[in-house]
């Protein structure tokens, strides 16, 4: 009889113990394994609905061009069968080939019409709440004919934050909620790479005008004022975009003014804002910071999906080009899509580019 432990029993020692590091690195793997959507799937949109989605999309809607900004971001534009004319403008600038059988919609503020959609027979379409504000009439008869919608804050949203919960909102729609996950991150990244760099700017009052009779303005509650807030300036005006009077715009005495180009053309727009009564006697006007944003530029700033974080460092280089390496003379009165392209460099992959 061995007075030691027998060989039998180091053997099942081992064998256990291999069984436990096996069953251990199993489970590892499997929590960090993405995890495949279950459908039917159930959320509630940025309006409070609650959206039971039967399967997986395979063919997606857009009526607004934050929410193309998410779907192509996701990865998903392969899917889209149907969007606006302004999405499919944005694509185009950024080098992104619509399909030549997608459905294109012309009209969508504040609801784009049902019969195209209806008959493009996308899965799911995603909307803005505060951009297609009345589309909500429709969502009945389109959930009737097997279409669910989704309704982002978009335009509604007073910060980044809500911007960051609408990729997620979509991405968690259509099964990807790690590719949101990524959209948001790298959002994050330019949005610390521009704070970085403002960290130590003057800061400067900025009017932000969309119309000049009556004048419109964004307002520091809009999104638009956030990212003002965030590049270094202020916006001295109340609320998401209020009209104000001329005495009012005086009183401000911003020291730049950003307008997008609401006449079409920028001598047409510069004329219309220096046609306001007293606006000659703002620092703005005297110091010639009066720039004009043209499309893309309007795009970057003005539609609140994940692509605004470039708008936000847009904003940062008209205000302080200093701090990004450039003299105030190379940032032209009128911001066209080339020279956003060649120094903003905006993407569908969120990267700076030097």
């Amino acid at each position: 009889m061995s007075s030691g432990i027998s060989k039998a029993t180091i053997v099942g020692a081992v064998l256990a113990i291999v069984v436990i590091v096996a069953v251990a690195y199993y489970l590892v793997q499997m929590a960090h394994k993405p995890q495949s959507p279950h459908y039917p799937l159930s959320i509630i949109d940025y309006l409070g609905r609650n959206v039971t989605i039967q399967s997986q999309p395979s063919t997606i809607g857009i009526v607004s061009p934050d929410c193309a900004q998410i779907v192509y971001m996701l990865g998903l534009g392969n899917k889209v069968v149907l969007l606006d004319i302004y999405s499919k403008q944005l694509l185009n600038y950024l080098g992104v080939t619509v399909p030549s059988n997608a459905t294109i919609i012309s009209s969508i503020y504040p609801t784009p019409p049902l019969e195209p959609i209806l008959l493009a027979h996308p899965s799911l379409i995603c909307a803005d709440a505060g951009f297609n504000y009345q589309f909500v009439k429709d969502t009945g008869t389109l959930a009737d004919s097997g279409i669910a919608v989704i309704f982002i804050g978009g335009t509604d949203n007073t910060n980044v934050t809500g911007i960051y919960n609408d990729v997620m909102l979509v991405a968690k729609a259509l099964g990807v909620t790690s590719r949101g996950e990524l959209v948001v991150g790298r959002m994050g990244d330019i949005l610390n790479y521009v704070r970085s760099h403002v960290t130590n700017a003057q800061p400067v009052t900025v009017a932000y005008l969309s119309w000049y009779n009556p004048i419109y303005v964004a307002g520091n509650s809009s999104f638009i004022g956030y990212y003002i807030t965030v590049v270094g300036g202020y916006d001295p005006f109340t609320g998401m975009y209020p009209t104000i009077t001329p005495t009012q715009l005086i009183i401000a005495n911003p020291d730049y003014i950003i307008a997008d180009d609401f006449m079409g053309n920028y001598s047409a727009t510069l004329q219309a804002i220096l046609s306001i009564p007293g606006i000659n006697t703002t620092n703005a006007v005297k110091e010639g910071h009066v720039y004009i944003l043209g499309n893309l530029a309007q795009s970057l700033v003005e539609e609140p999906g994940p692509l605004s974080v470039y708008g936000a460092l847009l904003l940062a280089m008209i205000l302080h080009p200093s701090s990004f390496g450039l003299n105030s003379t190379e940032i032209p009165h009128y911001i066209s899509s080339q020279w956003v392209m060649e120094y903003v460099k905006p993407n569908l992959n969120l990267t700076l580019s030097g």
